[in-house]
């Protein structure tokens, strides 16, 4: 061995021995040396089994060294006594491979984890812990994962390493429905089944709750580990019976490959984590790390963070888009929000919207779109009988304070007449909940509002459902309207939608019209009111202001 060479293993406090086909020992370092308490004389061209003794060499050693010498890369933990003391050693065999690609030895590093061992021996002692499911807590994550990466970057072996996080979703629910000490029952032999999916050389921790922590130390291709934790998930969600109730658990999976995810330890959890995060929110089995994926979800954090702030800088803007009737005089407006990022510039609702209801600003913003709606109505319509409808989503509907809301929003607008305030709802909301629905519609009637219901067909809804929504209008959806100046099978389907709201004695919207052609058609379907970027964009409230002061009919003629 070189000087360098061997001066570098001499200076490892690992175990480090290489040992050939015929279980000989050809090097060992000093560490190893002072571990049996031998001189070198005594270890260097004797075999295994010779240093060890038979006993220990055929029932401890032989059969991982022949995996090893076979071309497997081998991780186990095992107990050897070395004077009246048994140690904990965590050994790792890596082949050895020679100019020709031959495999001629087995490299083997040996750490001293007996301060593990002594710590899983209490955990495992634990009540409804058995000995073969005893699992390493976080400290020894730590300690092992630091352990094994180093030995990883060691070795020649080209073979991945994996990290699956594994987070228990419905664990807390469980335990307040069961009691806890069948939560803790059932996670423990979560732990158990979880071992029984892996091999010897893998590792299983306890990390923190509900969480736990997988470290597959071998691994021939990266999606091996997709087969893995589609496994682990199978295993950890098969119902658990309990007296008369079937129980079971939830769960999300999220993995980090060595080295192509990172190659320290905080890179590789944080990224797990982050993968098991965004597959629970996916409703996903489990998913790798994605930068992709990872960054989509930083930017919708920063986004709630900006969403949360905009009401103080003022960011929402309400812009109106003209209702008109057949002939083009306004009639009223639809009330649009945008966000105008100081940082991005114009937000589309279809960004933010879906967040704003996942994160439950939605009530916030929907209370100052109401407000908002309520007060430049009430400078509108002094001088115009002119209206204004606004969309609620289904949590704004559903919310219990949605009258007191707009009563007190009418009430600080010059006592605003309800006839000129309308509110629109899609369809696909009502057919959830369709009798809470009609009963929420009644109330808004009672109170003199008109009810729109906006996207109308595309919510699947019987007939019988629509003679018993007691909705004044429906506004039909643009679907609908898009190809019927040029495809007689969707002019012929719209013609029966109107026919249908019209036998029902309900008033019609059109919406999404975009060009002379629909529009003529629609004329000819004695359709109530129009709307469409054919009669307008949505503009800014001043603007609308102007169409409302020039008194014409759209479209504006293009001045010559």
């Amino acid at each position: 061995m070189a000087d360098k060479y061997q001066y570098i293993v001499n200076s490892s406090k690992d175990f480090i021995t290489l040992i050939n086909k015929d279980y000989v020992y050809e090097i060992v370092n000093n560490a190893y040396e002072r571990m049996i308490e031998k001189p070198r004389g005594e270890i260097l061209n004797k075999s295994v089994s010779h240093v060890w003794g038979a006993d220990v060499f055929e029932t401890k050693i032989k059969g991982y060294l022949d995996r090893c010498l076979a071309g497997e890369e081998v991780h186990y933990i095992e107990t050897f006594k070395f004077g009246l003391e048994n140690r904990y050693m965590h050994v790792s065999y890596y082949p050895y491979r020679d100019g020709n690609n031959s495999i001629t030895h087995a490299l083997v590093f040996t750490h001293d984890i007996t301060k593990l061992g002594k710590i899983e021996s209490k955990l495992i002692n634990y009540e409804y812990r058995d000995p073969l499911t005893g699992l390493f807590n976080r400290n020894s994550l730590d300690i092992i994962l630091d352990m094994e990466l180093v030995q990883a970057k060691r070795s020649r072996s080209e073979n991945l390493r994996a990290l699956v996080f594994i987070d228990i979703l419905n664990h807390k629910e469980v335990s307040q429905k069961f009691g806890h000490e069948i939560g803790s029952v059932l996670l423990e032999n979560t732990g158990l089944r979880i071992r029984e999916c892996l091999r010897d050389s893998d590792f299983t921790f306890s990390y923190m709750g509900s969480e736990l922590v997988v470290f597959l130390t071998s691994l021939a291709r990266r999606e091996d580990a997709g087969r893995v934790a589609e496994k682990l998930y199978n295993s950890i969600t098969h119902p658990y019976q309990h007296q008369k109730y079937s129980i079971k658990l939830k769960a999300a999976l999220g993995i980090s490959v060595f080295p192509d995810d990172g190659e320290v330890k905080q890179e590789l959890m944080d990224k797990a984590i982050a993968a098991a995060a965004e597959a629970s929110l996916q409703e996903k089995t489990y998913m790798y790390y994605d930068d992709e994926l990872h960054d989509a979800s930083i930017q919708r954090l920063n986004m709630e963070a900006e969403l949360a702030a905009a009401f103080n800088q003022k960011e929402f803007e309400l812009f109106y888009q003209p209702i008109v009737n057949p002939e083009g005089k306004i009639l009223g407006a639809e009330a649009l929000i945008r966000w105008n990022q100081r940082d991005k510039g114009t937000i589309s609702p279809v960004e933010f919207i879906p967040l704003a209801e996942d994160t439950g600003i939605i009530e916030e913003i929907g209370k100052w779109v109401i407000f908002s709606v309520a007060r430049q109505l009430a400078e509108w319509t002094k001088k115009w009988d002119v209206y204004v409808s606004l969309n609620l989503c289904a949590r704004e509907f559903g919310n219990n304070e949605l009258v007191a809301i707009i009563q007190n929003a009418l009430s600080a607008a010059d006592s605003l007449d309800p006839k000129f305030f309308k509110l629109e709802i899609t369809e696909s909301e009502g057919i959830k909940n369709p009798q809470s629905f009609i009963e929420r519609i009644r109330i808004l009637k009672n109170m003199g509002i008109e009810i729109y219901i906006d996207d109308f067909g595309t919510g699947q809804s019987s007939l019988e459902y629509l003679k018993h929504i007691p909705a004044d209008v429906l506004k039909v959806d643009r679907t609908f309207v898009e190809h019927i100046h040029h495809d007689r099978e969707d002019r012929d389907f719209l013609i029966n939608i109107v026919s249908l709201i019209k036998s029902r004695n309900k008033k019609i919207i059109v919406e999404g019209i975009s060009n002379e052609e629909q529009a003529a058609i629609v004329r000819t379907l004695d359709c109530d009111r129009m709307q469409g970027y054919f009669f307008s964009k949505p503009l800014p409230a001043s603007e609308f202001r102007k169409l409302l002061e020039s008194g014409k009919n759209l479209p504006l003629t293009p001045e010559i």
